[in-house]
């Protein structure tokens, strides 16, 4: 009697902590959907060079320089702004 009171208790604590998990994977689940995954970053110049190579088309190669300029603005940072409007 007191071992199966024993395994039903590990039985009912084990079932609460993987209900717990589960609720844990969605909610990581949905920072991913709104994150995106940019593997590629600012100073990685090689892997810019050959994710170029692998679309080797020159719209796709437009899209690529939009999302990389749009993820690293550094052009904003050299000073590169708009012109003051003149008076």
């Amino acid at each position: 009697s007191r071992l199966c009171f024993t395994l039903l208790l590990c039985v009912v604590l084990l079932g609460l902590l993987c209900l717990t998990g589960a609720e844990e994977s969605k909610a990581q689940s949905r920072e991913k959907r709104e994150v995106p995954n940019w593997a590629l970053t600012s100073s990685d110049f090689f892997g810019w060079i050959e994710e170029l190579r692998s679309h080797a088309g020159y719209d796709k190669i437009e899209e690529l320089a939009r999302t990389f300029w749009a993820h690293f603005p550094s052009a904003s940072r050299l000073g590169y702004d708009l012109p003051a409007p003149e008076e």
